[in-house]
């Protein structure tokens, strides 16, 4: 069996190799980099619902590649994509999610305001979608919360976090894995799920770990 990874996160590679034979892992990207937007959504039920047509359109992409260049090749692979979001509370049961930040300048005040307004001594929610097509032509989702509490006195860091840049490319805005982590005063759930893939579920749906 082959493993394919439908993904350009080099943190999620990482994580899957935790998992698998690192021999047996191709990385092979959507070939479209667009994803559906979140905009007019504000029931959690309905991002998550979003979240996980993302992983699923990922994973028709990789699939599509894929029966194209592989004629020929009978070896059996098992597909897997993934998409993880950061989801925060604005009000009575309405909720927004918080991608990567603007990739042009003036990025830190945008992030800096989702640690006043979001982080700071509040709980948020990353949720990440897995979707798994198997040689059989079984495709299985799943999809995985976590909760994750910030320090109230993030201004004290602040600062020196956006010079760090960690931000840029990070759902979210913040790295759990890395300097990210000194914000953090609690997470209940999957620590890798944070960070972008959850292995409890993934090794549950592979079915590796019985």
């Amino acid at each position: 069996m082959r493993y394919v990874l439908g993904s350009r996160s080099p943190r999620r590679m990482e994580l899957l190799r935790l998992l698998l034979p690192h021999a047996r892992i191709d990385v092979l990207p959507p070939s479209d980099p667009g994803e559906a937007g979140f905009d007019g959504l504000e029931r959690l039920d309905e991002l998550y619902e979003r979240v996980q047509l993302i992983a699923r359109t990922k994973l028709q992409d990789v699939q599509r590649q894929l029966a194209v260049n592989r004629e020929g090749q009978t070896e059996p692979v098992t597909v897997i994509c993934a998409d993880t979001t950061v989801v925060v509370s604005t009000g009575e049961n309405r909720y927004r999610v918080l991608g990567q930040p603007p990739a042009q300048p003036g990025w830190q005040q945008e992030v800096a305001d989702w640690f006043s307004r979001h982080y700071a001594g509040q709980t948020h929610f990353v949720a990440t979608a897995l979707c798994v097509a198997f040689p059989d032509g079984r495709v299985v989702e799943r999809l995985d919360q976590t909760s994750v509490t910030f320090r109230p006195d993030t201004d004290r860091w602040l600062e020196w976090y956006l010079g760090t840049g960690e931000s840029v490319g990070k759902a979210g805005g913040y790295a759990l894995q890395a300097a990210g982590s000194v914000f953090v005063q609690s997470v209940h759930g999957s620590l890798s799920n944070v960070i972008g893939l959850p292995l409890e579920v993934l090794a549950d749906v592979l079915g590796v770990l019985r």
